[in-house]
């Protein structure tokens, strides 16, 4: 194209003028350039300059007037070469392009002054002017691109280090499913050599994915583990397969879309659940047997007091009959009856009380479940118990005077709310009331029994509902230690909840909340 611009420009001018246009042109063509450019003759010595190279001589206080030209560049790189490999290089590559052995030769050299580190690229090439052999040499700065060059090839290397000096492994891969980069931790979770993977499609590493998934397939699964990732399970070269944890994040680049994904072997995570959670068992089962054991020392303990004490008081009337029946009064002798009847009707309520709690395989399904009217049914238990008492106690109800309905089994739960009521008449002193109260709230009837009585520590309330437990400080009241068990199991198949509020010396409050009728 320059050629054929200068034969228009020089057509129709004699032979000298054509030429001295020409070079003309070309001499302005080289000075608009940035690269500092010298023009060698067969011989090797400079026969011009552009205005790059001359700015380029007077910035390094170069102290030719006429920039080198008439100089043998070769000589002067041939001398340079005892102390500088790079002029060496040049030397040689300018007699190569000279003698035809190559078009052309480039070669990146540093450059660097006092003030700045400096990187250039010369470029030699041949050409022919007039019949003449001409050698072009372009000196370009490119300290500005090296320096960028440096800049990334120190960022790689600075991320490459962090990479792999990660614990969790890094793999990269494109959208289709290649994988373009694994860290050292992520070659060696699965067993890899880092170069094995390269351009290696990431079902490979991953038994979960089909074997040559679509690109739905995975999309998918990159929306699966994607954000705060999953546990899924990985593939190492050896074809095991192991748990780990997957986190993939899509990163654009330009027209291309990556993912980059965080994964860590869970092999040894799971093996240490899996020996917290056998020794959870093992504690549960040891804790087990020791409530069991407990529950084994309570019931001993109870029965050989709350049997001894009964069949003594039967051996007792029963000796006195038939010793001394013959001389005792009628009255007495109708005591003595009462007396056996009493205790073997204790004896009866304590044995129907074990087998009750002992029935661990209870589910509701025996239970006799109809609508009542609570208001009804809590005064007619409160009316029976004060009769019991024979009306030596005072027991208050504070009722809603409305009609509250819940589906329950009557005697189930009547001996749920006696149980309360019982416990509160014996552990208060006698001149103390004990409150029965009924609320309704929402779906829920609140049943409410409140006493004055001794009260239970702290250290027994989480124990309070455990069969054959009894307070620290009931003293000698006589019990068996399953009236709180009981009630418990039997507000629970009603689906209801019991709760109790206490403190020692002034009293506790038990609360049954049971679902009503809508």
């Amino acid at each position: 194209m320059t050629q054929s611009l200068i034969s228009q420009t020089s057509e129709g001018l004699p032979p000298n003028q054509a030429i001295a246009l020409a070079e003309s042109l070309v001499k302005s063509a080289l000075d608009a350039l940035s690269a500092h450019i010298a023009i060698l003759d067969e011989d090797g010595v400079i026969i011009h300059v552009n205005k790059a190279w001359k700015r380029f001589g007077e910035a390094n206080a170069y102290r030719d007037p006429s920039y080198g030209i008439g100089t043998n560049y070769l000589a002067v790189c041939d001398k340079a070469a005892r102390y500088a490999e790079d002029a060496g290089m040049v030397s040689d590559g300018i007699r190569r392009v000279r003698l035809r052995d190559t078009e052309e030769f480039h070669m990146e050299y540093p450059c660097h002054s006092p003030t700045e580190r400096r990187w250039f690229i010369v470029r030699v090439t041949r050409f022919s002017w007039y019949g003449r052999s001409r050698i072009i040499i372009a000196h370009q700065n490119v300290t500005e691109l090296k320096s960028v060059q440096n800049e990334l090839r120190d960022s790689k290397r600075w991320l490459e280090a962090i990479l792999d000096n990660l614990v969790d492994g890094v793999v990269t891969f494109d959208e289709k499913g290649s994988i373009v980069s694994l860290n050292r931790a992520g070659a060696y979770i699965f067993g890899y050599e880092r170069d094995e993977m390269i351009d290696q499609p990431i079902h490979r590493l991953l038994p979960t994915l089909a074997r040559h998934p679509t690109q739905d397939q995975l999309a998918v699964f990159l929306e699966q583990v994607s954000g705060l990732g999953d546990e899924i399970e990985g593939q190492r070269k050896d074809g095991t397969t192991f748990p780990m944890y997957f986190a993939a994040s899509r990163i654009d680049l330009d027209d291309r879309c990556f993912y980059t994904a965080i994964i860590q072997d869970f092999t040894e995570r799971k093996f240490l659940e899996s020996q917290l959670w056998d020794k959870e068992r093992l504690n549960l089962a040891l804790e087990k047997e020791r409530e069991l054991r407990d529950l084994k020392n309570r019931f001993i303990s109870m029965m050989s007091h709350d049997l001894k004490t009964p069949l003594a008081a039967i051996r007792l009337a029963s000796s006195m009959l038939r010793n001394y029946g013959e001389r005792i009064t009628a009255q007495e002798k109708v005591e003595s009856y009462d007396t056996i009847d009493q205790q073997v009707e204790y004896l009866t309520e304590l044995i129907n009380d074990v087998m009750t709690i002992s029935r661990a395989d209870f589910t509701g399904a025996e239970m006799n479940l109809e609508v009542i009217d609570l208001e009804t049914y809590c005064r007619d238990i409160l009316e029976e118990l004060q009769l019991a008492y024979r009306m030596q106690r005072v027991l208050n109800f504070v009722g809603t005077n409305q009609r509250i309905e819940a589906k329950i089994d009557r005697k189930l739960m009547r001996r749920a709310v006696t149980n309360l009521l019982s416990n509160a008449l014996k552990y208060s002193p006698l001149d103390k009331p004990v409150t029965l109260e009924l609320t309704h709230s929402g779906h829920e009837a609140v049943i409410r029994v409140i006493d004055e009585g001794i009260g239970i520590p702290d250290g027994d309330q989480s124990h309070l509902f455990e069969p054959f437990h009894r307070a620290s400080n009931v003293g000698s009241v006589s019990g068996t230690g399953l009236g709180l068990a009981i009630a418990k199991q039997a507000v629970d198949l009603h689906m209801g909840t019991i709760t109790v509020e206490s403190h020692v010396n002034r009293g506790t409050v038990f609360t049954i909340i049971l679902p009503t009728q809508v």
